[in-house]
């Protein structure tokens, strides 16, 4: 438990970023209580698109949410954080799970955004449980991160990810099993 005494200064920034999420609300199809908005949030939906926020959610400043069909749906679970400059790209559905940490410059895109003859351009992405995606880390459509995986810095997540393992690389690729990982 942290027993050190908070500032003045640290308690104002927690109420204000309390207010940014109350009126960040209003832009959400359901959330939990205690969102914070920690600045400027760049939210793109289309018509009957749906955006669900979890309870006790961080969302920092220049982070995008584009829902950019009628049947996109991006739902980010209780506890987590989104970092700066992160970005969710979705025309179908992108899942976050609860207590995950995404770092800042992170990509998340259920689509290719144009088709080659023979394949789909979209499918859903699925990031489990207590998931750590680190830095500048891309992950691309139709995959499957399992819970307690972590994403290493730089990464691009090309196939699924197993649980509790640690992936790095360009493709991502295997580097540990069973880890485990705290904020």
């Amino acid at each position: 438990m942290d027993t050190r005494k908070r500032s003045l200064k640290e308690y104002v920034r927690f109420g204000y970023r309390i207010l940014l999420g109350l009126f960040f609300r209003t832009r959400l199809d359901q959330g939990g209580s205690l969102l914070r908005v920690c600045g400027r949030v760049d939210v793109s939906k289309a018509k009957n698109a749906k955006l669900i926020v979890g309870r006790n959610v961080i969302l920092h400043k220049d982070i995008g949410l584009y829902l950019e069909s009628g049947k996109a749906r991006i739902e980010i679970g209780d506890h987590t954080f989104i970092n700066r400059r992160s970005e969710i790209r979705c025309k179908e559905q992108v899942k976050i799970g609860n207590h995950c940490a995404i770092s800042w410059d992170v990509s998340i895109i259920d689509t290719d955004y144009h088709q080659l003859i023979g394949t789909e351009s979209t499918k859903p992405v699925f990031i489990g449980n207590k998931v750590w995606i680190g830095c500048k880390s891309t992950i691309l459509k139709g995959i499957t991160i399992g819970d307690g995986a972590v994403v290493a810095a730089g990464s691009v997540v090309t196939k699924d990810v197993a649980p509790y393992t640690l992936v790095a690389g360009v493709p991502a690729k295997e580097i540990k099993r069973n880890v485990e990982w705290t904020l």
